[in-house]
């Protein structure tokens, strides 16, 4: 917005005795006024002086409020508190402020010059997107009566100290919580920055502008957003709130971030901790004044710590993970104690002071692994220190303890793996005595399409590609995020390459070990899931491993690779294979098709799911040919309504009621993002094919369901009154 070849006056200064000259008629105002404002969005304005408040910067000096990006400070502090806020106290105030019948005093007629001082004629322009109403008011005021809005934000500011007006400021006495002390703090001086505005404003009279309620609110909403940023909550606010934060605080509470280490140790306190702490007890937390602290190996930096606070003690003493584990008692002063550097994850202790216990695990204190903590902390009586679990070599050395020599098991070796390219998710799979085009072949990846394993991997379009590598004794495939060398139809073909085993996570801990010899793969489950294995090789490959332990479970199944293929996976191979930056697209296989599991009665085992409802459980009892015609009937009309009936490779599929071979590669072509559009008439179609009749019924009408258009609902209906007259 500009104003063409207009000057007009600008205000340094309050003019000495408008304040008091006002006093009389803003007293007169505010009891009307404050009745009209809305106890709500009055509590958010009267939070703006609170503690965990954190308003912006503004140079409250008397006369030009300007903020560094051109707008005047009420302008600023009016777009800050957002559009809905001001248009609520706007729709609030706007009938009262119309029907304001005001005597403009004295001083303000001598202070601010009337409409005469605007020119009659005049050019704006605005430009972006459209404005809260009360926004637009005080953009325009600004342009035509620069400074007028920070004469009332200083006007609002003096009054706001008068001795005939703080009076009328402060909440009833009567009033003890929280939301009702903001709300009526918020109010009182909302009305106050309105009772300000109105006569000025009227007083200034410019066109369009200047005594429209719209402009009275906006700029008294951005006075009072000043104001009340800097200014203190009222005495009693401060009991409202601890009261109230104590009712909110529920437990269990559970959070996850990082602590500020400095010299060996972060802190759970609810001030700052000066001074050394004498961590020789236990070797790991003691009680400083103030709150709990902790020795770290870290010398400075940060260490990931999660917390949970407790409505009681634990059930059980958790070992597994962790090296050392110790629980002590520490008495809360007031509470809210919190981690040192803690930043914005902000936990907090219970707002209360009282006696706790705090349980401390470390891990990775030695420097052999991620170090990293828990904290457990919940209201007991106080009681002696517990050191539950003792493992690491620096809480020995801090103990003045004799350091045992301390084994690590031969999993340890894999720990660097968490820290690597391939920490979140991957596959890993190796192949013995294999060679890289076969390997690739195996994945369904042609050996002479090589491409940029980075471009790949930035395009993050989900299809699937394999990086190889030539290692003694065999062929190191990986997936960055995949998970093709997990599938038994690509398992299958790899194992006739060599023997196949293969590490499949990702960052949901969800993962599958699997082993394969000869075309069969032998196991392939969760770690530590795997049934009986007859395979002594397999059984050699997992001796000793305790996947029950959740402690370095990745590091077992990599392990266990290593034992089946003889190959010991390298940082130094992970390095090559970036460095080399050469993938292979995978055209992934299909889908296994699985029996549907029923039980010894011949109903479904997992009954009241599929594309008839309840109503497929009854296809359990339909003859196999029906079946056989039903599933082939819905991949029929997949295919008609997709309009590619014509097409010789689907009509041979459905002629021959097989995949061909031209059928196959384009179903496994389906399943990638720039194939995709016949993705549910290939589904519809390999469903069609598998070998149980029930689950080729069950998957080509799930997929008809959602790829037949209009006949999908004709073709589900028709299947139902099938099934219901079985």
């Amino acid at each position: 917005m500009s104003t063409l070849g207009v000057e007009v006056e600008e205000y340094t200064e309050v003019p000495a005795g408008l304040a008091d000259a006002l006093a009389p008629l803003v007293a007169d105002l505010i009891p009307m006024l404050r009745g009209r404002i809305p106890d709500g969005p009055a509590a958010a304005l009267g939070r703006l002086g609170a503690p965990d408040a954190k308003p912006d910067v503004f140079d409250l000096k008397v006369g030009r409020l300007v903020t560094a990006h051109g707008e005047s400070a009420a302008l600023s502090r009016l777009r800050s508190l957002g559009d809905p806020v001001s248009e609520r106290f706007l729709g609030a105030l706007e009938l009262t402020l119309d029907a304001l019948d005001v005597t403009i005093p004295y001083a303000v007629e001598a202070a601010v010059p009337g409409p005469d001082a605007t020119p009659r004629f005049f050019g704006f322009g605005m430009i972006g997107a459209p404005s809260a109403e009360t926004v637009m008011a005080v953009r325009l005021l600004d342009q035509l009566r620069p400074g007028l809005s920070a004469l009332i934000v200083a006007l609002v500011e003096e009054l706001a100290g008068h001795e005939a007006l703080v009076p009328l400021l402060g909440p009833p006495p009567e009033l003890t919580g929280e939301e009702e002390l903001a709300a009526a703090h918020g109010a009182a001086h909302l009305a106050l920055a309105v009772a300000v505005a109105a006569p000025v404003l009227r007083r200034a009279g410019a066109p369009l502008v200047a005594g429209t309620s719209a402009a009275v609110v906006g700029v008294a909403l951005g006075a009072v957003s000043a104001l009340l940023s800097e200014s203190p909550m009222p005495s009693a606010y401060a009991a409202a709130l601890l009261e109230k934060r104590r009712a909110e605080y529920v437990l269990p509470v559970s959070a996850s971030g990082s602590a500020e280490v400095r010299g060996h140790r972060f802190t759970l306190a609810e001030r700052s901790v000066p001074g050394e702490a004498d961590f020789s007890g236990n070797g790991l937390a003691v009680v400083v004044p103030g709150g709990v602290a902790v020795r770290t190996g870290l010398g400075e930096g940060q260490v990931p710590v999660s917390a949970r606070i407790l409505q009681g003690a634990p059930d059980e003493v958790e070992l597994d993970w962790w090296d050392e584990v110790v629980e002590i008692s520490w008495r809360a002063e007031r509470g809210d104690a919190t981690l040192s550097g803690s930043g914005s994850w902000q936990l907090r202790t219970p707002p209360w002071p009282g006696d706790f216990r705090v349980r401390v695990h470390a891990v990775g204190r030695d420097g052999e692994e991620r170090e990293r903590y828990e904290i457990m902390l919940w209201q007991a009586p106080p009681g002696p220190d517990i050191v539950h679990k003792r493992g690491d070599r620096l809480g020995y050395i801090v103990r003045g303890e004799p350091v045992p020599d301390i084994e690590a098991p031969p999993e340890a070796a894999y720990r660097w793996i968490r820290e690597s390219v391939l920490g979140d998710a991957a596959t890993v799979t190796v192949v013995k005595d294999a060679s890289p085009a076969g390997v690739l072949r195996a994945f369904g990846a042609d050996p002479a399409e090589p491409e940029s394993a980075r471009e790949l991997a930035e395009a993050f379009d989900l299809d699937p590609w394999v990086v190889v590598l030539p290692v003694k004794g065999g062929v190191l495939a990986v997936e960055f995020n995949g998970f093709q060398g997990s599938y038994r139809p690509v398992l299958e073909p790899l194992s006739r390459e060599g023997r196949t085993a293969s590490l499949f996570w990702n960052v949901n801990a969800v993962t599958r070990l699997s082993f394969a010899a000869n075309g069969n793969v032998l196991a392939s489950a969760e770690l530590g899931y795997a049934d009986e294995v007859a395979d002594p090789e397999v059984n050699r490959a997992l001796a000793g491993l305790d996947f029950g332990s959740y402690r370095d479970r990745l590091e077992k199944g990599i392990l266990a690779v290593e034992r089946y293929t003889g190959y010991r996976l390298r940082r130094e191979d992970l390095d090559r294979m970036v460095e080399e930056d050469v993938a292979y697209r995978i055209l992934p296989h299909l889908p296994e098709l699985y029996p549907e599991a029923r039980d010894p009665d011949g109903s479904r085992t997992y009954p009241g799911r599929g594309p008839l409802g309840v109503d497929t459980d009854r296809l359990a009892f339909v003859p196999e040919q029906t079946l056989r015609e039903l599933a082939w009937r819905a991949a029929s009309a997949v295919v008609e309504h997709a309009g590619v009936a014509g097409d010789p490779v689907i009509a041979a599929v459905l002629t021959q009621r097989r995949l061909s071979p031209e059928g196959e590669i384009a179903a496994r072509r389906s399943q990638l993002q720039a194939h995709r559009e016949h993705a549910w008439l290939w589904q519809a179609l390999h469903n069609a094919t598998n070998p149980d009749p029930l689950a080729a019924a069950i998957g080509s009408l799930s997929a008809a369901r959602y790829a037949a258009g209009p006949r999908g609902e004709d073709l589900l209906e028709y299947a139902r009154q099938v099934a219901r007259e079985s």
